[in-house]
C-alpha cells in the first residue's frame, strides 16, 4: 500500500502517537510550485516541437523561486532558437489554456497521446496531465487550473550539464517580471553611462568599441616610436663581457611583445651579442634574456633567466636563444639587471 510520510520541524510544543494535527499548505508558496511545474511542461513540449522528438527529461527541479529542466540533445540550444521556445511558452500562458488531470489505466493514457518513456516503471493506473493542445504527460505533481495563472515565462539560462545533456532554467509570475525590470533598469543604466537611450545602445557600443580599437593602434604606434627610441639608446650603452657585446638594461612601461620585439631589434643590430631587458608591467616584473645563435654554446639565455629571477621574486626560463620570466617585485629589476653581467662572465670563464 502507498504511504504518505510528512516531515516536519517542531518549533514549539511536542508531538505523539495519537495526535491530531491540522495540515496548512503555504498556498502563496504553493501557487509558485504550480506556475513552475506547468511550465516545465509547456517546454518540454516546445523544446520537443522545436529541436525533436529526441528531446527527453533528464531531470528536473522546481520549487517556489524556479524551475530547472535538464534534456537529451547532442548540441547547445541557439539564442534564436531560445527565443523561439520562449515566445511560443508565453502565447501558450496568454491564451489562457485549460489544465486538466484525470486518473486513468496506463494503456489508456497512452492511447491518448501522454508522453510515456519505457525505460521508466509506471503503475497500472496513472495520473495523465493535460495542457489544452500543447502537452500531455504522466505526472503527480501540482499544477496550475489554467495557463494564465503562470503570467509569464522567462528563461533565464541554458547549458550543459553533461554529455548529452543540456539544462534550461526558468522563472515564472512574479520572479519573471521582477528578472525583466531588473534586466530593464541594467539596460536603463548602461545607457545612462553612454549618454543614449536603450534603443541606440547597440550602436553607442559599436561606436565605442571602434574607438577603443583606434587608440589601441595609436598606443601601438608610440609604443613602437618608444621602442626605436630606445633600441639606439641601448646600442650606445652596449658592454663588453668577455670579449662579448651585451646589454642588460631596464625599460619603462612596456608589454611582453613590445620587450620582446626590443630584445630582437638590439641582438640583430649588434651581431653577436648577450642582451637582456626588464619592465614593470601590471605592477609585476618582467624579465627577458636573448642570446645570438653564434653565442649559445657560451651564453644560455635559459640559464641567465633562471640565476637572475629569483631576486625580483619570480622564476622562468627558455631556451638557449630566448627565455623569458615573470617575477611580484619590479623594485628589484635593477639588481637583477646587474647581476646578469656577472653572470655572462661566470659563463665565459
Amino acid at each position: 500500500a502507498e504511504l504518505t510520510v510528512h516531515k516536519v520541524t517542531v518549533s514549539e510544543g511536542e508531538i505523539s502517537i495519537g495526535s491530531v494535527l491540522d495540515l496548512t499548505p503555504d498556498t502563496k508558496e504553493r501557487a509558485k510550485t504550480r506556475r513552475n511545474h506547468t511550465a516545465t511542461h509547456i517546454l518540454h513540449a516546445l523544446l520537443r516541437k522545436k529541436l525533436g522528438d529526441h528531446v527527453r527529461q533528464a531531470g528536473s527541479l522546481v520549487n517556489p523561486s524556479a524551475l530547472r529542466f535538464d534534456f537529451n540533445h547532442f548540441e547547445a540550444v541557439t539564442p534564436e532558437e531560445l527565443i523561439s521556445i520562449e515566445a511560443e511558452a508565453n502565447r501558450v500562458t496568454i491564451g489562457n489554456l485549460p489544465v486538466t488531470t484525470d486518473v486513468l489505466p496506463y494503456d489508456e493514457a497512452v492511447s491518448r497521446g501522454a508522453l510515456a518513456f519505457f525505460d521508466e516503471k509506471y503503475s497500472d493506473n496513472v495520473r495523465m496531465v493535460q495542457v489544452d493542445g500543447v502537452s500531455t504527460e504522466l505526472c503527480g505533481g501540482t499544477h496550475v487550473a489554467m495557463t494564465g495563472e503562470i503570467g509569464v515565462v522567462k528563461i533565464t539560462s541554458e547549458s550543459s550539464v553533461a554529455s548529452g545533456v543540456r539544462r534550461i532554467e526558468a522563472v515564472t509570475g512574479e520572479a519573471a517580471v521582477a528578472r525583466m525590470e531588473d534586466a530593464d533598469r541594467i539596460l536603463r543604466e548602461s545607457a545612462g553611462l553612454l549618454r543614449s537611450t536603450p534603443f541606440e545602445l547597440p550602436e553607442k557600443i559599436k561606436a565605442v568599441i571602434a574607438r577603443q580599437k583606434e587608440l589601441e593602434r595609436e598606443v601601438a604606434k608610440l609604443k613602437g616610436a618608444g621602442a626605436a627610441d630606445s633600441v639606439d639608446t641601448l646600442l650606445t650603452n652596449a658592454r663588453e663581457v668577455a670579449g662579448v657585446k651585451m646589454v642588460s638594461a631596464k625599460l619603462d612601461g612596456l608589454d611582453t611583445q613590445t620587450l620582446r620585439d626590443t630584445a630582437d631589434k638590439v641582438r640583430d643590430k649588434l651581431g653577436s651579442a648577450v642582451v637582456v631587458l626588464g619592465t614593470e608591467t601590471n605592477g609585476k616584473a618582467m624579465l627577458l634574456a636573448a642570446v645570438t645563435k653564434d653565442l649559445t654554446g657560451t651564453f644560455n639565455a635559459g640559464n641567465i633567466i633562471k640565476a637572475i629571477a629569483p631576486i625580483v621574486g619570480g622564476g622562468g626560463g627558455g631556451r638557449p636563444d630566448m627565455a623569458q620570466a615573470g617575477g611580484k617585485d619590479p623594485s628589484k629589476l635593477d639588481e637583477a639587471l646587474t647581476k646578469a653581467f656577472d653572470i655572462a662572465e661566470e659563463m665565459a670563464r
